[in-house]
């Protein structure tokens, strides 16, 4: 995962600008959700370590690592990049 996180991360990334541009200045409130969101988000994964920290964070309680003592991203990394580069199950 070290090797292709930046790539996964520059995705979720893109992902969160695209839906907060597209919601715009848009008053509406869905809109205004979708801005929140995406701010949340935001937050959210730069608290759990950035690409610089190849998405592992001190935070999560449950580090799993993987042979040869790699680290992988930690699960809410794990969920955003499910979410917004991969895609859940049924919505595609």
């Amino acid at each position: 995962m070290d090797e292709w996180f930046p790539l996964f991360a520059a995705a979720v990334w893109r992902y969160l600008d695209a839906a907060a541009r597209r919601a715009g200045s848009d008053p509406s409130a869905a809109a205004v959700d979708v801005r929140t969101l995406a701010a949340a988000w935001r937050t959210l994964l730069r608290v759990h370590g950035g690409i610089q920290h190849g998405g592992s964070c001190a935070r999560c309680v449950r580090r799993r690592r993987r042979g040869g003592g790699r680290v992988e991203a930690c699960s809410v990394w794990q969920v955003a990049i499910g979410y917004f580069v991969r895609r859940p199950p049924g919505d595609r």
